[in-house]
């Protein structure tokens, strides 16, 4: 099939989750794909669409073609333009490129067009559905976005969710009629369990460390601020317990801001964003990882990929009960549920101080689960499937 993949953020840019890995994938498997991009962040100018074959990230030997629309730089008050300098060029290639048809990640800056577009052109559009755009962060745009997430999961041909939750607030916030699935999300297990080295000494790190660590975008709603109060009588108590946050995010300064004010500066670790090729190691560096997300409708509907890559990488995972993880991961799988991001840590750190072995067992049982269910195979086949329902 020839195949376009559209998204509102920067293919070369973003942290490498299955935005990447579906597409490239896929190309692996000899479709022709095509991946049309927002280029944030950039600071490239140009007042033409530029095209290039490009190697894949997560997956080197794939090879597919990223179209970047005009851009002055991809600086953050641009997005409010995008809509309108990204229109003629998404326009041109849906009504011209051939494609049997597209799979649309966006939702304000290329979305809603993409589906007025792709309906005019005869191209069929797979939304699919990883999170709650209008809910991720908070603008003066949040209506509008609203409104442009309810046009695309009533006008899509076909919406594939990462999860039940997620299935059920598309249906619900549009009031669709036309078809749903379910699709989950394909993890990399080779790629986590392959040899890594270590990476404690580098943060000065010690062996015998208590070591709790986060992985992912220090969202408002990621639960670190609250983390960081909770940890610290902990810390109080027995001196060898660390956090390691591994990314970046709008809760950065607030929490090394924090960390110094709970006097926790040499304590609380951050590494910044670390390349998708050292990911393994450093999750390895952890004795558990957590997910402290806040339960709101936007974390209960969605999957975090972070809680199947530390079950893929063997690291104990402890996270908040959301409704859209539960759901697929139940209680079968090795994770440990908490209310909270206050009793996640709390649960985490009483885990870190258990015996080796038993975390062992649980990080046993987290990679028989996630290569039973997450497989690759098994995952790009299904989607594979469901694009070609439509396709």
């Amino acid at each position: 099939m020839r195949l376009l993949f559209i998204h509102e953020v920067n293919y070369e840019a973003k942290v490498i989750y299955e935005m990447h890995e579906f597409p490239e994938l896929l190309a692996l498997r000899g479709h022709d794909v095509t991946f049309f991009h927002y280029p944030e962040g950039s600071g490239r100018r140009s007042a033409r669409t530029r095209r290039e074959r490009i190697a894949g990230r997560a997956y080197s030997n794939a090879r597919l073609e990223l179209i970047t629309p005009p851009t002055f730089g991809g600086a953050p008050a641009e997005r409010v333009l995008a809509p309108l300098i990204d229109a003629p060029a998404l326009r041109r290639e849906i009504r011209h490129g051939g494609y049997d048809a597209i799979v649309l990640y966006a939702v304000p800056t290329t979305g809603w067009q993409t589906v007025a577009f792709a309906r005019r052109a005869g191209v069929p559009v797979i939304f699919r559905a990883l999170d709650v755009s209008h809910a991720i962060r908070e603008t003066p745009f949040n209506a509008l976005i609203r409104r442009a997430e309810k046009y695309v999961y009533r006008n899509a041909d076909l919406i594939s969710a990462n999860n039940p939750a997620m299935a059920d607030y598309c249906v619900t916030a549009s009031a669709r009629r036309g078809p749903v699935s379910v699709d989950l999300p394909p993890v990399d297990l080779e790629h986590f369990e392959r040899a890594a080295k270590p990476v404690r000494s580098r943060y000065g790190l010690r062996d015998d460390d208590r070591v709790i660590a986060y992985m992912g975008s220090f969202f408002e709603f990621s639960g670190l601020d609250l983390v960081i109060p909770a940890i610290a009588p902990l810390m109080a108590r027995d001196e060898r317990l660390r956090l390691l946050l591994i990314g970046g995010g709008t809760l950065d300064q607030r929490l090394r801001d924090l960390a110094e004010h709970h006097g926790l500066s040499d304590r609380i670790i951050f590494t910044g964003v670390v390349p998708y090729a050292e990911l393994p190691e450093h999750l390895r560096a952890a004795d558990v990882a957590i997910n402290p997300f806040l339960p709101l409708q936007v974390t209960h509907v969605a999957f975090p990929h972070k809680v199947l890559q530390y079950m893929a990488a063997g690291v104990p995972a402890v996270s908040t009960s959301l409704d859209g993880l539960r759901g697929v991961l139940g209680d079968d799988s090795g994770v440990t549920w908490a209310d909270g991001p206050q009793t996640v840590i709390e649960a985490a750190v009483s885990l870190a101080e258990q015996d080796a072995e038993l975390r062992a067992s649980i990080s046993a049982r987290q990679r028989a689960f996630v290569d039973a269910t997450f497989s690759l195979d098994l995952a790009v086949s299904g989607f594979e499937r469901t694009i070609g329902s439509v396709g």
